[in-house]
């Protein structure tokens, strides 16, 4: 069933090199060239810069001219990391980290490539973080999966559980100013004597 599943889906290509834009120093300037082959054949190139509330995007071709467009950071839908391939028979994975748009996937901008995969997820986690978007993963149907659980911009884990105080101690708890005074300001003056060791 997954072969089938497999051999359905048409597989994402990435011709291009590898690409690196650091999250740290916005607003980066990214330049991307085009993988669609239709894209490549008018020359286009993605020349994009990303700020930590949008993204100002010029595709230029030699042939067709500059075409210019903005969205604000709320129009994507989150920081995805995903797999496409060099060559046709899936031999060769490159790891993406790509900027997903809700409604057009044309408008999603690719922030990191590799080919190895090293630190790619430090930089998936760090785009998420800095850009205040979700992270995605995305399934070998090639559907893209919350990567954390959360509740509005809260992230949701899995309950811990809390150490009480412990019932055979009767002394007041460490974090408590961690000096054994008085609580009270006149019972330190009153008594004048150096606190008890515990």
């Amino acid at each position: 069933m997954v072969q089938a599943i497999r051999q359905q889906m048409p597989r994402k290509r990435w011709i291009s090199g590898e690409m690196d834009a650091d999250p740290f120093m916005l607003p980066q300037r990214i330049t991307i060239p085009a993988n669609e082959i239709m894209y490549r054949l008018f020359g286009f190139i993605r020349y994009a810069v990303v700020h930590s509330d949008g993204v100002k995007v010029t595709d230029s071709s030699p042939i067709l001219g500059p075409f210019i467009w903005d969205e604000p950071m709320t129009a994507f839908r989150g920081v995805a990391l995903r797999v496409a391939w060099r060559d046709h028979r899936g031999g060769q994975p490159v790891i993406l980290v790509q900027l997903v748009h809700r409604n057009d996937e044309r408008r999603s901008i690719a922030l990191h490539v590799s080919f190895d995969g090293a630190d790619v997820a430090a930089r998936w986690r760090s785009w998420g973080r800095v850009l205040g978007l979700p992270l995605l993963l995305e399934d070998r149907g090639g559907e893209l999966q919350m990567a954390e659980r959360r509740l509005g911009s809260l992230k949701i884990d899995t309950p811990q559980p809390h150490a009480g105080a412990n019932p055979l101690s009767a002394r007041r708890p460490m974090t408590f100013g961690m000096t054994g005074r008085p609580r009270l300001w006149q019972t330190r003056l009153m008594t004048g004597t150096r606190p008890a060791a515990y």
